[in-house]
């Protein structure tokens, strides 16, 4: 959900101005792979450059994060912080995001963060903490005033444990009425479906909307 709200500040800041001090809130019903998941997600520009986010999913996973974006020429830079916490896991990540307009309706985004994942009861599990070094790169292209396509790459590297890797694509529609923005997601190769999850899906698909207000 992090990378999600990256992208919809970076659009902001290249389309119009950001809503300094107004928290933005919005739902999302999703379903990947037969599993219906709710989200409910605030959002608080508290200045120009720092933002604060909070979202919790009906699995229960709960994510707080904050970021301070900035334009770097023509390119919107924001480096962030967040903290994910699930039954037994908990989720810290730090990392970097840029993005540039090509044209008017192309955009391009590369997006680079380390996490460290802890277990609960990793003491009476014998359970060390894992650590990953995740990288995205993809492009935005707008079709036209209600609709969007995107498609992105992803690299997650294992830094301890058996330091294996793993890749895979995203591939999304988007709809974009005023209120309600429904869209269907792909993802090839092997991906975690929530941050919460302890193993990796191969080839997922996500259907859901957005309701923004």
């Amino acid at each position: 959900m992090r990378f999600q709200l990256l992208l919809l500040s970076f659009f902001t800041s290249l389309s119009a101005s950001a809503k300094y001090h107004e928290p933005d809130l919005s739902i999302q019903l999703s379903q990947n792979n037969d599993e219906w998941v709710g989200t409910f997600t605030a959002n608080l520009q508290a200045t120009e450059e720092i933002s604060f986010t909070a979202d919790i999913d009906s699995t229960g996973y709960l994510e707080i994060g904050s970021g301070y974006g900035v334009m770097l020429g023509q390119f919107y830079t924001e480096a962030f912080v967040s903290y994910g916490r699930a039954d037994f896991i908990d989720i810290y990540n730090a990392g970097l995001f840029t993005g540039t307009a090509l044209t008017q309706d192309i955009m391009i985004f590369a997006n680079t963060s380390h996490e460290w994942r802890e277990y609960v009861f990793s003491d009476w599990l014998d359970s060390k903490a894992n650590r990953e070094w995740k990288n995205t790169l993809g492009a935005s292209y707008t079709i036209n005033q209600w609709s969007n396509f995107s498609y992105s790459f992803t690299h997650d590297r294992e830094l301890t444990g058996s330091k294996s890797y793993y890749n895979s694509q995203d591939v999304t529609l988007t709809l974009k009425p005023k209120w309600v923005e429904p869209y269907v997601k792909y993802t090839f190769g092997e991906s975690r479906v929530s941050p919460s999850d302890r193993t990796r899906t191969e080839n997922s698909y996500e259907v859901g909307f957005n309701l923004r207000f």
